[in-house]
Parts: structure tokens; C-alpha cells; sequence
């Protein structure tokens, strides 16, 4: 693997469910250091300055004006339907929450980064980092900075091609057919209280001047050379391409981040670009002391982990909240969560667990990388979401009808490890008292132990969230060093435009009111839900949630602003924060 040699809830279920046969498997990784390396050193406020001195595109090009997008596939609503008995549950009533918040990213922001040599992307997946009294956000390929009230701190929005010192994705100044460049995708954005540092991390499909697809890939990680997010960021970049592998030439899809006291770990789903498929998992382990010494080549070991039973996909690093402790028998360790991937109903979700992460100090790290089953609760791949009708600028110029959304797929979201438990979230199918099948999400807090070589897990708690007539997207996780949280996602349906909302949970009890932090204003009208993409809008592969050392939770989750839009989508993000 790339040399790795890619409104309802609740019932709350209180009881613990009964312990499945946890059959063990166990990976050996191998020493990748060199793989990773940097390649540049940029400051972002000089960046952002100068910038301000360049003359801004207009939103028209003679080059298609957006990049397509994948999506993948999907079971329709009377396949789930006869696959399994959907989840129904009571109905939550919704409230407003009266928190302190701001717009943050929007399409119009992502799209005129960088003087404008940017794309249309969809979907908006943001990502955000708080700390120091920062806030960072990066959604598609864009990125800014905030203080604490909302206030950017950059001059201009950067591309995330400028944070990693590349070209920019399209050069709009050159008529001669050939001014494409990098692309990144797929963003995550990390700080780290061990180290001190902001991270930074897309993936990449190379491509020619043309727009052709070149038979290689990269994966970009920017780490800040200090606790100022302003400032400057050593760049590393590592080749994903997998040359060796015959099933590649592939790209590292939707990379994960975590982090333990030792390393920072990130996961990816190897993807063949050739035959469109998942080859396998991989997990690069990488040294947080090396990057945080800006290490011309980190220390690093690295697991390719082959599809077999379905639990190798996506498989989503734990983050641990200011305050609380990482898990520091066996040598340290980072645990993992996963769930069953072949879009066939399940109850089990996959624990995971990467030991003796201590290692990573030395020159020759020795890691080991367990994995086991843990029953949780039933889970089935949703349909999509349906939006309420309102105006539709791009859709009526193209002839297209209000869109479906994306309600995605069953994989892990987030995953939250303090007090010893696991706090995790993913989609599934939900059923309403009507009974409509809609999207919504579910949660499992998990009590994991690791003795003797031995891995297990007990769900303490679980459950499912959801509203009556409505879909729940993209459900994210945070919890503080005492296990009190929220979740964040999007809110819509035949009543909500698309709507950035959250509800609080802890250890022991779930919240009892959706509550909306920013209502839509419009349908999402954006590219992806219209001729000749179809008629299911992209809507975000994820929402943000992080807790900050203060104890409070801060969340990103998208929506449909009253804002300026570009001609070809009108989405936006807000960021909030809630105190438990």
C-alpha cells in the first residue's frame, strides 16, 4: 500500500449489549521512513498579504468551471427496506439554540482563493482545529483562520495549493488550454496539544497541464513550525501511487487523522483510479517529536491492510480532548473504529487498536496494529435526502428540479477517546413514525481494554438520532476531557432548508432537542445536483466537531447561507460553540 510495504433518537439503550466472539486479527507494519519528506517552508499571513496586492479573477472561464466527483454506490430504499427492519424510534422535537457563532467558509470564499485559479467543488466537507484562542477551518481546498469572535485573520482566503507551495488547481490567466495544476481533496485540519502544532492534510490526483489524470498521487501534510496558525508551516509530501502494487496505479482516499502522546496517525482507502475500486487500508504511523522538529524525513511505519471481511475501510484514528489522557499502557497506543463497509446491514462495528506508539522516538519504530468486532447496534446504508422547494438560480438556467442530497454511506465520522470510553458517530437508515425511511445517524460509546495482547470491546451505550419528516447528515462527535459533547450535522427535509444544527451527549444521557445553531435560507442549488451530474446533490462527506481546552465543544457543519454565492452553488459553513 503506496510502498505502505489508501426529528428521531434515541432510545438510548442504556444496557450494555452482550459481547460478540471477538476473533483477533493482528498487522505488522514496516519502517517507511523516507517516504515522507519535506518539500517547502511558507508563512500563510505572507501569503494572505500578498495576495492582496493581485488582481482578482472573475468567475468565467473557457475551461470547465468545476471538477467532477465521485459517489459511491448506493442501495435504493426498497432494497434497505427489505435487508433489514430500519431502526424506528421516537421523535425529537426542535429547538433553536441561541449560541454564539458566525459564518465561516463558503463555496464563494473557496472558489475565489487564490485570485480566483480555483474550481467549483462540491461537496463541502469542512474540517476545523481550535486552540490558543484560534480557530482554524478548511473546507474543500481553502483555508482561513479566526479568533474566537469570528474575526479572520488572514487578509484573503488561501487556496490550500498555496499552504502547500504548489500551483494553483487552475491557472485562469492562461487561454492556451493548458493551465491545470494540483488539485487537493478531501481536507483535514488538526491541532495537536501534545506538540503544539496546526496540521494541515489533503490528497492529490496528479494531473497534466491538460486536466489529464497522470498515473500518480500525492498526499500533502503542512505542519506549523509554532502554536500560531498565522505563520509559518513546514511542508511534507509523500508519493501514494503504489507503483509496486499491480492493482494501482491508486490515490489515498479520504484521509483520517489522529493522534496518541507519540504519533500523529493517518488513514487512507487505497483506490484504484485505473478500474475505480478499493484496493485496501492503510495507516501511516509518523513520529509527532520528528514532525514537530521539522524533520527533513519523519520517522514513520506503515500497515497496508487488505479488504477481507469489510471492516477495512475507512478506518477512523481516535482524537483525545485537552485534558484527558491517551491510552499509555503497552507502550502507548491509538485506538481505531470502523464499520462494515459492503452496504449490507450490520451490527458490529470494528475496534482497532496500534500499540507500542512510543517506538516512533526512536529511529526504528515497532508497532502493532490488533483489531477486533464489538456489538453495537443495526446500521444499513441510507438513500438520499430530500430537500424543501425554493428558489433554484443555477437549476432553473439548467433545466434541473430541486435535488436530492447525498445522504452517503455507513462508514465511521468521528471518533472522540476520554475517560477511558470511545465515542464515535456514522449514518444509517432511520425510520419515522409515519413510517418514512430517512437519513440519520447513530452513536456508540464504547469501553475498550487491552491485556495481555488480548483486544475487546463493550458498547456502553448507543443509539440513534434523527426528526420526523427530516433527514440528520453527516453526524460528527466531540467530547471534553470529562466526557461531555455534542454532535454536529446538517438538518433537512420537506420543512428545513439545509440547516447546520447539533444536540448535546455525554457518557451517560443524549440531549432532547435537536437544536438548529443556523437556518437555511434556499435549497442546496449547487453543480452536482443537476444535469449532466444527475439529480443527487453531493452534501458534504463530513461535519466538525472539536473540543477545546477549556472544556467547551466547537462545531463546523454546513448549510445553505443568505450570503454571496457563485453561479454555480450557494453553499456555506458555519462554526459555533456550545459549553456543557
Amino acid at each position: 500500500m503506496m510502498s505502505f510495504s489508501r426529528s428521531l433518537i434515541g432510545l438510548a439503550l442504556g444496557a450494555a449489549l452482550p459481547l460478540a466472539a471477538q476473533t483477533q486479527n493482528h498487522y505488522v507494519g514496516s519502517i517507511a521512513t523516507g517516504q515522507l519528506t519535506r518539500t517547502a517552508v511558507v508563512n500563510l499571513t505572507q501569503l494572505a498579504q500578498s495576495q492582496l496586492l493581485q488582481a482578482q479573477s472573475v468567475l468565467s472561464y473557457p475551461y470547465p468551471e468545476f471538477k467532477p466527483t465521485k459517489l459511491f454506490p448506493k442501495l435504493s430504499a426498497s432494497t434497505i427496506a427489505v435487508a433489514l427492519a430500519t431502526p424506528s424510534m421516537q421523535s425529537l422535537p426542535i429547538g433553536v439554540s441561541g449560541l454564539f457563532g458566525f459564518n465561516a467558509l463558503s463555496h464563494y470564499d473557496q472558489r475565489q482563493a487564490n485570485n480566483g485559479n480555483q474550481f467549483s467543488v462540491e461537496p463541502p466537507s469542512p474540517s476545523i482545529a481550535v486552540a490558543n484562542g484560534y480557530i482554524l477551518e478548511g473546507v474543500n481546498n481553502a483555508v482561513q483562520i479566526y479568533s474566537m469572535t469570528g474575526t479572520p485573520l488572514l487578509p484573503k482566503v488561501l487556496a490550500t495549493n498555496q499552504v502547500f507551495g504548489v500551483g494553483p488547481a487552475i491557472d485562469r490567466s492562461n487561454n492556451a488550454g493548458t493551465g491545470y495544476g494540483v488539485f487537493p481533496t478531501d481536507i483535514r485540519v488538526y491541532y495537536d496539544q501534545g506538540i503544539s502544532r496546526w496540521f494541515v492534510l489533503q490528497r492529490a490526483q496528479d494531473e497534466d497541464v491538460f486536466g489529464n489524470n497522470l498515473n500518480s498521487s500525492h498526499l500533502y501534510i503542512a505542519v506549523s513550525q509554532t502554536s500560531d496558525p498565522t505563520q509559518t508551516y513546514n511542508v511534507y509530501t509523500m508519493n501514494t501511487t503504489d507503483a509496486a502494487n499491480p492493482r494501482c496505479p491508486c490515490i489515498a482516499d479520504y484521509p483520517q487523522i489522529g493522534s496518541d502522546q507519540y504519533g500523529f496517525f493517518v488513514s487512507v482507502n487505497e483506490y484504484d483510479t485505473f478500474y475505480n475500486q478499493f484496493v485496501d487500508a492503510g495507516i501511516l504511523a509518523i513520529s509527532k517529536s520528528s514532525l514537530a522538529a521539522g524533520s527533513l524525513a519523519p520517522t514513520m511505519e506503515s500497515f497496508s491492510i487488505p479488504f477481507q471481511s469489510g471492516y477495512e475501510f475507512a478506518i477512523q484514528p481516535a482524537t483525545t480532548p485537552p485534558g484527558a489522557v491517551s491510552f499509555l499502557a503497552n507502550g502507548g497506543g491509538e485506538y481505531f473504529v470502523s464499520s462494515q463497509s459492503k452496504f449490507f446491514p450490520d451490527n458490529n462495528l470494528a475496534l482497532w487498536l496500534m500499540s507500542n506508539t512510543s517506538s516512533l522516538g526512536g529511529a526504528f519504530p515497532s508497532l502493532s496494529l490488533t483489531q477486533t468486532t464489538v456489538a453495537a447496534l443495526p446500521y444499513i446504508t441510507p438513500d438520499v435526502a430530500i430537500q424543501r422547494p425554493g428558489p433554484l438560480p443555477l437549476g432553473s438556467t439548467l433545466g434541473g428540479a430541486l435535488a436530492f442530497l447525498d445522504g452517503g454511506d455507513t462508514r465511521i465520522l468521528s471518533v472522540s477517546y476520554a475517560g477511558g470510553k470511545l465515542y464515535t458517530t456514522l449514518a444509517t437508515q432511520v425510520a419515522d413514525s409515519q413510517p418514512k425511511l430517512l437519513v440519520g445517524g447513530a452513536y456508540a460509546i464504547m469501553s475498550p481494554t487491552f491485556r495481555s495482547g488480548t483486544l475487546k470491546g463493550t458498547a456502553l451505550r448507543v443509539g440513534y438520532l434523527g426528526v420526523q419528516n427530516n433527514s440528520l447528515l453527516r453526524p460528527a462527535i466531540a467530547v471534553n476531557a470529562q466526557g461531555k459533547g455534542a454532535i454536529s450535522f446538517t438538518l433537512v427535509g420537506p420543512d428545513y432548508f439545509p440547516s447546520a444544527a447539533f444536540i448535546p451527549i455525554d457518557a451517560l444521557t443524549t440531549g432532547s432537542t435537536v437544536l438548529i445553531q443556523a437556518p437555511g435560507v434556499a435549497p442546496e442549488d449547487g453543480f452536482t445536483g443537476y444535469p449532466p451530474n444527475g439529480s443527487v446533490a453531493r452534501w458534504g462527506d463530513y461535519s466538525a466537531a472539536v473540543a477545546a481546552s477549556d472544556g467547551s465543544i466547537w462545531m463546523g457543519a454546513e448549510y445553505i447561507p443568505n450570503g454571496p454565492r457563485t453561479p454555480k452553488a450557494n453553499w456555506g459553513t458555519a462554526i459555533f460553540r456550545y459549553i456543557p
